[in-house]
């Protein structure tokens, strides 16, 4: 009999490094990301917003148009963590952290479902914005 330990990515262990630390390893995915998805660009839609809203509203547009606010090692600001002010590829795989350290397909997420787009894809925002959240939404 074998005991099998298998580890998954919690924001309690690991950190946020940023996308361009993906591109390293996953240039393909990396270009595609950048030149087919949206959430690549998705800060561009807070600073559209910033001199229209209080503060307190733009934290709330920080939680699903960068990557990691609120968490360990995630987005502050734009000046303090450039890296992260976009939806990046850890919004969905997970903080990167610990998979880019190790190399380890088990430290990064890699099966979607739709509950990890529900955060930020709510029933109230596909009617606001008009879209559809879409599974590998332009970068596989």
């Amino acid at each position: 009999m074998f005991l099998v330990l298998v580890f998954f990515v919690t924001p309690a262990f690991c950190d946020y490094v940023g996308s361009e630390k993906c591109k390293v390893c996953h240039e393909r995915q990396y270009e595609n990301f950048i030149k087919y998805s949206r959430m690549s660009r998705s800060f561009e839609a807070v600073e559209k917003m910033k001199n229209k809203i209080t503060p307190d509203e733009l934290k709330t547009c920080f939680q699903c148009h960068t990557t990691g606010y609120g968490k360990k090692g995630g987005f502050i600001s734009a000046e303090k963590t450039p890296h992260l002010k976009d939806t990046g590829c850890e919004v969905c795989h997970g903080p990167g952290k610990r998979h880019v350290e190790s190399k380890n397909p088990l430290h990064i997420r890699r099966k979607f479902t739709l509950q990890i787009c529900e955060p930020c894809h709510t029933e109230e925002r596909i009617r606001a914005f008009r879209f559809k959240p879409l599974l590998y939404g332009g970068a596989h």
